[in-house]
């Protein structure tokens, strides 16, 4: 068997820490909001029926991450989807879990 090579080892290491980053039901559910368009932590708070303290605290995590990005609109802050990857991460974990939906896989544990 081969030896991984650093840059393997590497790129395995920060795809697990992203996937452990979207397994918050609470960060996840914000990126799926964000997906559609941009809110302020009130709107967020609100659409999704989060406290602003766990939301504001939620959005500091993806923004140290670069999941979120953050732009002033006033004397608001607006957050908005990081990237274009993280777009189509959210979009082919949300087209395989339709997939899976009603099946045994669905139902168990992991």
């Amino acid at each position: 068997m081969t030896k991984p090579s650093y840059n393997e080892r590497y790129l395995v290491q920060e795809i697990v820490h992203i996937h452990k980053i979207l397994a918050n039901p609470s960060r996840l559910r914000i990126l799926l909001l964000l997906a559609d368009a941009p809110y302020n932590v009130s709107e967020i708070s609100l659409k999704l029926g989060l406290e602003q303290s766990a939301t504001s605290h939620q959005l500091s995590i993806l923004r140290t991450h670069q999941l979120v990005k953050q732009d002033r609109s006033g004397r608001s802050i607006i957050y908005k989807i990081g990237d274009k990857h993280i777009l189509q991460l959210l979009a082919l974990s949300v087209s395989h879990a339709q997939e899976l939906e009603g099946t045994q896989l669905h139902d168990t544990k992991s």
